[in-house]
């Protein structure tokens, strides 16, 4: 992403738009850190970027009420209603992390009810640089089958 030591929405967006419109339908969208906070952000403003098969956010500042201040993001207490529908969203915070509290998983989860949280025990803000937790979930993402939304 541009400006990667210092991310921003407005620099990141045009970027990020580039990249969704790629997609194919089927798509797992995998963010970390301030960039998860980000893809939140531009789902919730645009949701032109196909049938996602599943989101999966690594230690995700909340920006908001209780969270980080900032300018450019802030998230209403709808935020789950404005995200693609029907699609698997997975919230991944280690509770040893020192970067982000641990207390922004679970404001996400007041405000994306739909969302499956996993808190994990002794990890930091990289999840020890184990993402096993996270690859094995979505290995079987993809290895069920079922629908995407939209699908007919």
């Amino acid at each position: 992403m541009p400006h990667e030591s210092d991310p921003s929405y407005a620099s990141w967006q045009p970027a990020l738009d580039k990249i969704l419109q790629t997609l194919q339908d089927g798509a797992i969208l995998v963010a970390h850190s301030v960039g998860a906070t980000i893809l939140i952000k531009r789902l919730v403003e645009r949701n032109m970027f196909g049938k996602l098969a599943g989101i999966f956010l690594i230690a995700a500042p909340f920006v908001g009420a209780g969270g980080w201040p900032a300018d450019e993001i802030e998230f209403s207490a709808d935020l789950g209603a404005r995200l693609p529908q029907g699609v698997p969203i997975h919230f991944y915070h280690g509770l040893a992390d020192e970067i982000v509290p641990p207390s922004h998983v679970d404001l996400y989860a007041r405000v994306i009810p739909q969302a499956s949280v996993h808190r994990l025990t002794g990890r930091d803000h990289q999840l020890n640089n184990d993402l096993s937790d996270i690859a094995v979930a979505i290995l079987r993402l993809v290895t069920s089958p079922r629908e995407l939304p939209g699908s007919a």
